[in-house]
C-alpha cells in the first residue's frame, strides 16, 4: 500500500515495501514525555522540589493489514512480527521528519483481525528518550579576535547535544586543553617541555628504513632460526597504501619460507650507538585471508647485537580449511635449543578470523595497529585495546640493536592458498631515556590525530584507546542550546596550530 506521512523506516527498510497490503495510519509519541519529579513533603503546607527527570520514551505505531483471506492475514501478522522482533536499539527514522532518528526497541503490539484485515498497534519504547540529527554539524576551529584558537557552536536543538572533536596535529606538542563555560577538559602534561636537559624520547627507524634496506637473503631468523629466509620481500600496493609484504618465497627450508629484512638501529643523537635498553615501537599491519584456508606467517623481532631475541611478535595461519589466525607475544628464550621452530618464549597465544570485520580481526586495514614497550625488563604488549604486560627478569639490561621483519609462506602453500595480505604500512621505532641536549620529542607528534568521543568519554590518539593521558578532574561537557565558544589551548612551544574539527549531533526532547 502507499506510504503516510507516518510512514517510518528501521534497519533500512520500509514496512510498506516488505509486507503488502501494510499501511502504518498514526504515530502517537513522538513530541510528547512524561517527566518525573522528586519532591518531599514540608513540615508546614507543600512540597519542596528535589529533582526532576525525562522518562523513556514510548511511540505508539496505528496500522491496517489488509489481504485477500484469513490465512494469508495470519502468515503475514508473522511477517510483521519478525520484523518488529529484530528493532533492538534501532534507528527509526519518521518519512515526516526524515533529518532525525529515535533509537528504539519493540516493546508490545496488539491487533484486532476482522475477515481478512486487521486493525492494530505496536509500541516501541526509547530508553534514551531523545530524538537526534541524522547529520552531525562541522564546525573548524580558527583563531579569534582575542587571539585564542576556538569555535563558535550553534546548537539548535532543545537540549545539549554531545560533541565530537578531530585534531590534527601540524607540529609536535605536549598538552591539549579545551574549555568553555560548562566544563574543561585536559589530556597530556601542561608542564612538558620542549627544551630541557632530560631523559627524552628519540624516534629511530621508520618503515622507509625497511623499504630501503637489501633483503637478508639466507640471514639469521632470530625468531624462526629453521624457516626458509632465501626469498625476498617486496613493496606492495594495498588501499592506496605502501606495504612491505612477501616477494618471492626462495629456496625452501623447514614448514615457512620466504623473504627477511633486517634493520639496525643508528646511533642517537648523543652519539651513542650501543642500543636501546628501554624502547617503544608502534606498527600499523595487515593480515587478512580473501578465501577459506589461506595460510601464511609473519613475525617482527627487536635483537641484541649477537641476534638474541629480546621479545617481538608472531603472526601466523596454518589452517588450511578454516579462517583461523594466531597471535602471539613472544620474549627471549634461555633454554631455546638449535632444533627449535620457535625460538623465543610464547608468552600469550590469541585466536582470531582474519576476516575484514572488526569484531572477528583486529589486523585488517581500517584497524591493524599495534604496539610494544620495554622497560628494563618489563614488558607491555598489546592486543585488541589491552596492555597486557610481562617481567621477564633475563632481559632487563638486554639492549636493542637491531629490528627484524620476516614474511614467509606456509609450507608449499603458494598463489591463492597464500594470505591476501599480509604486510606492514608503518613502522616508529623510538629509544626511550636518551639523555642530551636537544629540542624533546613530545607526547604528540607531528601529523599524528587526536580524537574525543563525547558520548563514551574516551581520549584517542592515532585510534589508540589512550586513558592514562586524561588529566584528573577532566569534565566531558556537551554544547547547551543556542550559541556557545569552546577555546583549544596548547603547550607553548607548539610551532603551528593544530587542526581542529568539532562535530555536534543536535538532539531533541
Amino acid at each position: 500500500m502507499m506510504k503516510t506521512p507516518y510512514s517510518f523506516k528501521m534497519n533500512g527498510i520500509y514496512l510498506e515495501d516488505k509486507i503488502s497490503g501494510y499501511q502504518t495510519t498514526m504515530v502517537e509519541g513522538r513530541e510528547s514525555l512524561d517527566i518525573d519529579y522528586q519532591n518531599k513533603d514540608n513540615a508546614s503546607d507543600g512540597t519542596t522540589f528535589i529533582k526532576s527527570r525525562l522518562k523513556e520514551r514510548k511511540i505508539k505505531v496505528d496500522y491496517v493489514l489488509i489481504s485477500k483471506s484469513y490465512m494469508e492475514i495470519r502468515s503475514k501478522l508473522n511477517i510483521l512480527n519478525s520484523y518488529l522482533s529484530a528493532v533492538k536499539d534501532t534507528k527509526i527514522i519518521f518519512d515526516d521528519e526524515s533529518d532525525k532518528y529515535f533509537i528504539c526497541t519493540y516493546y508490545d503490539h496488539s491487533e484486532s483481525i476482522c475477515g481478512s484485515s486487521v486493525k492494530g498497534s505496536f509500541t516501541f519504547i526509547c530508553d534514551d528518550p531523545f530524538k537526534y540529527a541524522i547529520t552531525q554539524k562541522e564546525y573548524i576551529a580558527a583563531i579569534d579576535t582575542d587571539g585564542d584558537l576556538s569555535v563558535l557552536i550553534n546548537n539548535e536543538g532543545n537540549v545539549p547535544a554531545v560533541i565530537d572533536y578531530e585534531i590534527i596535529n601540524n607540529a609536535e606538542n605536549g598538552y591539549y586543553g579545551i574549555v568553555s563555560e560548562n566544563g574543561a577538559m585536559q589530556f597530556g602534561s601542561i608542564e612538558e617541555a620542549d627544551g630541557e636537559v632530560v631523559k627524552v624520547n628519540e624516534t629511530l627507524v621508520n618503515i622507509n628504513d625497511f623499504f630501503s634496506v637489501s633483503d637478508d637473503v639466507g640471514g639469521y631468523d632470530a625468531m624462526h632460526p629453521n624457516y626458509g629466509t632465501n626469498g625476498t620481500l617486496s613493496e606492495k600496493t594495498w588501499f592506496n597504501t605502501k606495504f612491505l609484504g612477501l616477494g618471492t618465497v626462495g629456496t625452501k627450508k623447514g614448514n615457512a619460507n620466504g623473504g627477511l629484512r633486517t634493520v639496525t638501529i643508528p646511533a642517537d643523537s648523543g652519539g651513542d650507538s650501543t642500543g636501546a635498553k628501554n624502547f617503544y615501537c608502534y606498527m600499523h599491519m595487515i593480515m587478512y585471508a580473501g578465501l577459506m584456508g589461506q595460510t601464511g606467517e609473519m613475525s617482527v623481532s627487536f635483537l641484541t647485537s649477537d641476534n638474541k631475541l629480546i621479545c617481538g611478535y608472531n603472526w601466523h595461519k596454518t589452517d588450511c580449511s578454516g579462517n583461523t589466525g594466531k597471535f602471539e607475544f613472544v620474549c627471549y628464550n634461555p633454554n631455546a635449543k638449535s632444533s627449535d621452530n620457535m625460538a623465543g618464549k610464547v608468552l600469550k597465544t590469541y585466536s582470531f578470523t582474519t576476516s575484514h570485520l572488526h569484531s572477528q580481526n583486529p589486523w585488517y586495514w581500517d584497524w591493524g595497529h599495534v604496539d610494544i614497550r620495554k622497560e628494563g625488563a618489563n614488558l607491555t604488549f598489546y592486543y585488541w585495546g589491552s596492555y597486557p604486560k610481562f617481567y621477564v627478569p633475563e632481559i632487563e639490561n638486554m639492549k636493542c640493536s637491531k629490528i627484524q621483519i620476516a614474511i614467509k609462506q606456509w609450507q608449499d602453500r603458494s598463489g591463492s592458498k597464500f594470505l591476501t595480505y599480509l604486510g606492514f604500512d608503518k613502522i616508529r621505532f623510538t629509544k626511550m631515556n636518551v639523555e642530551y641536549y636537544r629540542d624533546i620529542p613530545n607526547r604528540y607528534s607531528a601529523g599524528q590525530t587526536i580524537r574525543i568521543d563525547g558520548l563514551t568519554g574516551h581520549f584517542y590518539v592515532d585510534d589508540m584507546y589512550k586513558p592514562q593521558d586524561e588529566v584528573i578532574g577532566t569534565k566531558y561537557f556537551k554544547a547547551p542550546v543556542g550559541e556557545s565558544k569552546i577555546k583549544f589551548y596548547h603547550s607553548s612551544f607548539m610551532t603551528l596550530e593544530p587542526t581542529v574539527k568539532v562535530k555536534v549531533r543536535e538532539a531533541w526532547r
